[in-house]
């Protein structure tokens, strides 16, 4: 079931760092054998020791088809349990399923994050995260320092991130343009930049409707169109497929409208 533009949906935090106060928490790396049931025993025993479950990711992004082993990384609370991790983690192993099981706390007083797994990639090519605070400051420095040059620098970023994009997925899909339509779509909702709701091919020109588009969620009240790296990501997408990199915000979150639009080609 499909839902209407501008209902929300929960945020995802990623689970390879958590916040956890005073608590004792601790990340079990464990390795399993790939047969239905493995991580069930797994969590038999942490509920042999009232263990509660923080959160729980597995390493790999790609499934195709039978593997030997999986890791599971699950992270545990034991404040106050009459026992320690290593001897969870001795349970654990004793599990016929288990192929190996390491353990750590957490690094700083109040946080615990994954130190043992780097880079971190997404179908199977290398990804970074920026918070925030990182990216809130790139984007609007760069404006509040070089004015409307730094809008044109912010719009050739997006512009060569959307050809690399488009030619990606032009090999992915074959040239199927349907198809490739569909990639662009999830693969940026994937990269949880933007929530992509809509993607219109009309005569010489694409209109794509963003949800939450990050850059302009940065200024509210702006009054007017704010994107850059957007507006270039998408003409540097479907420039070759309109044959133009003429690309127009014709509705932005920054100017009080409900969602971000851009056409790209034609604008009239």
């Amino acid at each position: 079931m499909r839902r209407p533009l501008n209902v929300m949906l929960p945020p995802l935090e990623v689970p390879f760092a958590v916040l956890c106060g005073d608590r004792e928490v601790f990340l079990f790396s464990v390795k399993l054998a790939d047969v239905p049931g493995a991580l069930q025993q797994v969590f038999s025993v942490m509920a042999s020791y009232g263990v509660n479950v923080v959160s729980i990711y597995s390493v790999d992004t790609s499934y195709l088809g039978e593997r030997e082993q999986v890791e599971v990384n699950i992270i545990v609370d034991l404040t106050g349990k009459p026992y320690s991790a290593e001897q969870l983690a001795k349970s654990i192993s004793l599990l016929n399923v288990v192929k190996d099981v390491s353990y750590y706390g957490k690094q700083l007083p109040d946080m615990l994050f994954d130190e043992h797994h780097f880079p971190m990639r997404m179908m199977g090519e290398r990804a970074i995260i920026y918070r925030e605070s990182g990216y809130r400051e790139m984007i609007l420095g760069l404006k509040r320092q070089l004015g409307t040059g730094g809008d044109a620098l912010l719009y050739h970023i997006g512009l060569n991130i959307g050809k690399g994009i488009w030619n990606k997925l032009k090999q992915i899909t074959g040239g199927d343009i349907d198809l490739l339509v569909k990639h662009v779509k999830y693969r940026v909702m994937m990269n949880r930049t933007s929530m992509v709701r809509e993607i219109i091919l009309e005569a010489g020109r694409v209109v794509v409707r963003l949800e939450d588009n990050y850059e302009c969620a940065l200024v509210k009240n702006y009054g007017k169109p704010f994107s850059n790296l957007h507006r270039g990501m998408f003409a540097g997408i479907f420039s070759e497929l309109v044959g133009s990199d003429n690309s127009k915000e014709t509705k932005c979150i920054a100017a009080g409208d409900p969602y971000c639009e851009f056409v790209i080609g034609r604008t009239d």
